[in-house]
């Protein structure tokens, strides 16, 4: 573990950089700026626009399973508690309806989604029986061609599988995995209400098992109640030991005003400011001794994996699902609360309730609840922001002749507002290039929020 002496340039301009470092949205504008819609006649227009392109753009389809067998303390995502089978039973019906109303409107306008990658998501869609699975892919196959799938991926629940399971999902064609771990230590456990013993990884991921999926992810979560730099360190090397292909370090989310949920973590069992973040660059330096390669600010891969090589290739891709290999830009999600991006200028939401859901897909509709039209500013920022966050650089003269601007210009406001971020060695720009340092990059979210339109504008600390 790095010793504080070696942190102590970090500690400083955590003391002068003290504000929210870390909350980084992926869409760009937030959804905090899109609107309600009136009605599903902006998500037809844009989804006709993409399907009728005549270049059969690769897409990814999403699917939101919102249910888990228990509640987490710590979750901020959509999800239901289901402590009876009969609420997920109730649910799919209703999601086959949505997808039987896209591959209508597919059939009614000659055009056919080109399907390239698949996510399942959740809550728990590992929550499914083997039968309602399958039922589910099937339906799924009236939209796409799954055969021909560059991934099909999967969220797992450790504590809800067995390796048989594992075994049923790969003949179903899954080809990536993802499993929520959040903690090794059993202290952080108790505080989130998520035990889970790391046996349970061992019964999993056998060298068989390894065997049957291209890729293995780890979703571990910092800044939880009861993390240390020590126990958060025994974390990252059990993580190490299981050697799987990427892990994502997410910060905890934590809204309790929104998630009634996170009430149940008692608020003095978080770490401090100082601590979360000496544990999170702890584990950066962890993860990249070990030789995993860091993607934008809390991924990481293997070399070997392809979100590296995208990487190193410049085709990588950041979106709500995580890195991409940038197979794809256009999302279309279904399910209660799924958002879709149809191509470069439109973003739709579905609504969270399930009874409005049903009423809206009963009624012939789409069930869009926030939709946004991103203007040619819009769709300039978020490349810059997806590439500061991805690759920790702009080149400049790239990105003018990408978009059509001249840089200095454009962003004359921002760079002026880079001023002390320069001085601390955070950033260097030198008209060719504007470039995070390895310093930099914990204090991206700031760096990047300087260039976010629809950011609350404050002086940066002199």
């Amino acid at each position: 573990m790095t010793s504080l002496v070696e942190h102590s340039e970090y500690i400083a301009l955590l003391n002068k950089y003290s504000s929210d470092m870390y909350s980084m949205y992926v869409e760009y504008p937030h959804k905090s700026c899109w609107h309600q819609a009136k009605d599903d006649s902006s998500y037809r227009n844009a989804l006709l626009a993409l399907l009728s392109d005549g270049q059969n753009a690769p897409m990814l389809l999403y699917v939101h399973i919102p249910f888990c067998p228990k509640l987490c303390y710590f979750c901020s995502c959509h999800t239901i508690v289901a402590t009876r089978y009969e609420a997920v039973s109730e649910y799919l019906p209703l999601l086959f309806k949505e997808i039987e109303l896209l591959s209508d409107f597919c059939i009614k306008n000659k055009v056919r989604p080109n399907f390239r990658e698949l996510h399942l998501g959740g809550g728990s869609p590992t929550m499914l029986t083997r039968e309602d699975f399958i039922l589910l892919r099937n339906k799924l196959s009236q939209l796409s061609d799954l055969s021909h799938l560059h991934e099909f991926a999967l969220e797992i629940d450790p504590r809800t599988v067995s390796a048989d399971q594992l075994a049923f999902y790969r003949d179903q064609g899954v080809s990536r995995i993802s499993f929520g771990i959040q903690d090794f230590d059993p202290v952080v456990q108790k505080a989130i209400g998520r035990i889970q013993p790391p046996e349970l990884l061992q019964k999993l991921l056998t060298p068989e098992v390894r065997t049957y999926f291209s890729g293995v992810n780890f979703d571990i979560m910092w800044g939880l109640p009861k993390q240390t730099r020590e126990s958060f360190a025994r974390t990252i090397e059990t993580a190490i030991s299981y050697s799987p292909d990427r892990i994502s370090l997410l910060l905890l989310h934590y809204a309790p005003e929104v998630k009634k949920n996170q009430l149940l973590m008692e608020r003095t069992d978080f770490p401090d400011h100082q601590e979360r973040t000496l544990l999170f660059l702890d584990a950066v330096d962890m993860l990249t001794n070990a030789g995993y390669i860091r993607i934008g600010f809390d991924h990481f891969a293997k070399s070997t994996d392809a979100v590296a090589i995208a990487l190193k290739e410049g085709t990588c891709c950041w979106n709500p699902l995580g890195y991409t290999a940038g197979r794809y830009q256009d999302v279309i999600g279904i399910g209660t609360g799924s958002s879709s991006r149809i191509t470069d200028s439109y973003y739709a939401q579905n609504v969270y309730n399930q009874q409005e859901y049903k009423e809206l897909l009963t009624s012939g509709q789409f069930p869009v609840m926030r939709e946004y039209n991103l203007t040619k500013d819009d769709i300039l920022r978020r490349d810059l922001l997806h590439r500061l966050r991805g690759y920790g650089y702009i080149n400049c003269r790239e990105f003018e002749s990408r978009h059509g601007i001249t840089f200095t210009n454009y962003f004359a406001d921002e760079l002026a507002r880079l001023e002390s971020f320069i001085s601390d060695q955070l950033v260097c720009f030198d008209n060719d290039q504007l470039l995070m340092t390895p310093k930099g990059r914990l204090f991206s979210t700031l760096i990047c929020r300087v260039f976010d339109h629809y950011a609350t504008r404050q002086k940066a600390p002199k």
